[in-house]
């Protein structure tokens, strides 16, 4: 059995965050291993409050974890403050963490934001070059680099603008105009994952399915390149699986059922 810690906000509605982390990385065949950053008062429709974890209790789950299971990947999801930051951080250099997966959660899709400003450098500059991977959507490529991010040549400058940072990153392109392409920049090549557009209004947690997935693609051995494509493929089986739940967007399905 392979072992993917998720380090995530809670969504209590079901569709993102650890609980959709760990559907996925449940579904792909791996043990799912988790600690929370925030609590979340949120639906279908949107978030109404966050409540952050402490940083010193967020640091007393992962270390109860990694005293008894060292997991294979760990996937790192909205965090939102820079002391939890330096403190999960602090933790990953410390375990020596090879494959970590880290999904840059600035804004909820209902535009929330999950990172407080002061946060974004010690983001970029601190867990970054920790990260095999980095895995930021458009608008969250267009905030970490401040370019504008909207087609298939600009997610390649941004690619290679984040990797100076240290991590390889795939800028999801679901957000594009026309049909959906994932670049992965590995720090030496580019790769472009394409697909064609499925029609859903339930797309909730699209971006923490295919981090999570990513993990647990990489726990199981395969190289990123595999791996990316992978978690691509399976972020489309869970749309074309998604199914509504509430009055606002539904979830998308990991578990495929």
């Amino acid at each position: 059995m392979k072992y993917v810690l998720t380090i995530a906000g809670s969504d209590p509605s079901g569709g993102a965050g650890i609980q959709a982390d760990i559907k996925t990385i449940t579904s792909i065949g791996c043990h799912a291993l988790s600690a929370v950053t925030a609590l979340t008062a949120q639906n279908s429709e949107g978030i109404q409050g966050i409540y952050p974890i402490p940083p010193t209790f967020l640091s007393r789950q992962i270390r109860a974890v990694m005293a008894d299971v060292v997991p294979d990947a760990v996937k790192l999801g909205m965090i939102f403050r820079a002391s939890a930051i330096k403190a999960v951080a602090g933790l990953m250099s410390r375990y020596r963490i090879q494959a970590l997966v880290v999904d840059p959660v600035l804004r909820s899709s209902m535009g929330n934001s999950l990172l407080e400003p002061e946060a974004m450098d010690v983001l970029r500059n601190t867990l970054f070059p920790l990260a095999r991977v980095v895995t930021p959507n458009l608008l969250e490529a267009e905030t970490l680099t401040g370019m504008k991010v909207r087609n298939l040549v600009q997610m390649e400058k941004a690619s290679r603008a984040i990797n100076a940072y240290g991590p390889a990153v795939v800028i999801k392109g679901g957000h594009l105009g026309g049909e959906p392409v994932d670049v992965l920049f590995d720090g030496k090549k580019t790769y472009h994952f394409h697909g064609t557009r499925i029609k859903s209004l339930h797309t909730h947690g699209t971006g923490c399915v295919f981090s999570s997935a990513l993990a647990a693609f990489l726990a199981l051995g395969y190289g990123l390149e595999k791996a990316t494509k992978k978690a691509h493929d399976f972020v489309r089986m869970a749309i074309k699986k998604a199914y509504p739940c509430g009055t606002g967007p539904g979830p998308v399905n990991p578990a495929g059922i």
